[in-house]
């Protein structure tokens, strides 16, 4: 699962970027405003103070600039100063600020003087640049350096802040990183419930219904798993009870179908006697595998294995019943012994071999039987050559009562439950029942068993 997919799916991982997302905005909007309003009060507020603190400063490097004066500003104040002009070429540092963002002061009275300020990144600088003599032309001072003007450059000293900010950097991502591991662990302990009840109704879906969800919280989830747990317990109830039913029923079927048969054998021989007792002998069948179904959906039933091998449960099959039918055998002399219910497997070897001699045309190549043994099971195939099943029926056939013919012809036969119970069966050994078709080309049948080590 890529990092993308596993976002997706995350909800706690959602959460916390839907936290640092609000986050940002929040700061974006509180810096936004506390920006206007601190541009507001400095242009309203603190202008004219700074305006006046330039002034003092002026007053004391004095007209023309003094040099001694402006030593002692330096070592007084935590400001550089450069002074330029016809007779004084003289800075407190050689580390000059960036002056291509300079711009006007609005402030300034002095016709004779020029003033441009810049702030930028916690640092402020000041160019002054005066007329040597007041009387001069004061287009002067928008030329660049010339011997009638002094330039007086004043900022606030660099220190060592670049040395300072990648551990302050450091720290600072290290709470913030602390503070999102937090986040996500206790959002991560919120939701922990949640996996709780995904693994529960996960074992549900899957058949089990004795499955419980664990008590998880006194909160809304934990509301929700008490649900499902109701939830679970009525269709249990609802299952037990259509199970008891048709348990029931069937049983009492068996009593008059055997009268039935009986007061049918002795009718003369007639179309309609053949009739009758083939639909006697067609409800008992159901009847059973009724029976037989209900019992493997039983989960204490168990199996009557013994020790056989598959070639044996095959062969008695066919011997018994198939022994007339076009069927093209082809068993593996290495069949190991196993533990089997050789009951159950004939009935499978039975339906399966049914339904492809059903759907089997004179006109092709028989029915074709096989067993193979490979690393870990032994695998039994019937494969027929006849109409297929469209892809749509396939996932279906197993379920029961389903049949891919809704027409229900006598031709097609069955009830829906041959499938349905082969699949309990090969499930109840450990097994795989796998099928595959091709409509126009016939079906291939394959059940694998595991082989007991």
């Amino acid at each position: 699962m890529n990092i993308l997919n596993k976002i997706r799916h995350s909800l706690s991982i959602r959460l916390l970027l839907l936290f640092i997302a609000a986050a940002v905005v929040i700061v974006i909007l509180f810096q936004t405003t506390l920006g206007f309003i601190i541009t507001k009060q400095i242009k309203t507020k603190v202008a004219p103070h700074a305006h006046q603190y330039l002034h003092y400063v002026q007053q004391d490097i004095g007209y023309p600039p003094n040099i001694e004066h402006a030593k002692t500003l330096v070592n007084t104040l935590p400001v550089d100063i450069k002074i330029t002009g016809p007779d004084k070429n003289w800075a407190s540092s050689t580390q000059l600020p960036d002056l291509q963002e300079l711009h006007d002061y609005p402030h300034n009275n002095d016709k004779t003087q020029q003033v441009r300020v810049n702030f930028h990144e916690g640092q402020a600088s000041v160019r002054i640049r005066q007329l040597v003599d007041r009387n001069s032309n004061v287009q002067l001072l928008n030329k660049g350096n010339s011997d009638d003007v002094y330039e007086i450059l004043i900022w606030t000293k660099f220190g060592d802040r670049k040395e300072r900010h990648p551990v302050g950097l450091i720290i600072v991502l290290g709470v913030i990183l602390a503070i999102l591991g937090l986040l996500y662990w206790l959002i991560r302990r919120l939701f922990r419930p949640i996996q709780t009840i995904r693994k529960s109704v996960q074992t549900i879906s899957n058949g089990d219904l004795s499955q419980r969800i664990p008590d998880t919280s006194n909160d809304e989830l934990g509301e929700l798993a008490t649900s499902i747990n109701q939830m679970t317990d009525n269709i249990e109830q609802m299952l037990q009870a259509k199970r008891q039913l048709l348990l029931a029923i069937s049983h009492e079927l068996r009593s008059p179908i055997t009268r039935a048969k009986v007061s049918t054998a002795l009718l003369e021989p007639s179309d309609n006697q053949s009739n009758i007792d083939r639909d006697l002998r067609e409800m008992e069948a159901m009847i059973s595998e009724l029976l037989e179904a209900e019992r493997l959906n039983d989960k204490h039933q168990s199996l009557n294995k013994t020790d056989v091998t598959l070639n044996e449960i095959v062969m008695s099959v066919i011997d018994e019943q198939f022994l007339n039918d076009k069927v093209n055998v082809q068993l593996t002399n290495e069949q190991p012994l196993q533990q089997l219910d050789p009951t159950r497997l004939r009935l499978v070897t039975k339906n399966l071999l049914d339904n492809a001699l059903k759907h089997q045309s004179d006109e092709v190549s028989p029915v074709k039987l096989t067993t193979m043994v490979t690393a870990d099971s032994v695998v039994l195939t019937i494969e027929d050559f006849g109409t297929g099943i469209a892809p749509e029926h396939l996932s279906l056939l197993t379920e029961p009562f389903y049949r891919a013919d809704a027409s229900r012809q006598r031709k097609t036969g069955g009830f829906g439950l041959g499938l349905y119970l082969v699949k309990l069966i090969v499930d109840a050994h450990g097994g795989e029942l796998k099928i595959e078709s091709d409509l126009g080309k016939g079906t291939l049948v394959t059940v694998s068993l595991p082989i007991q080590k």
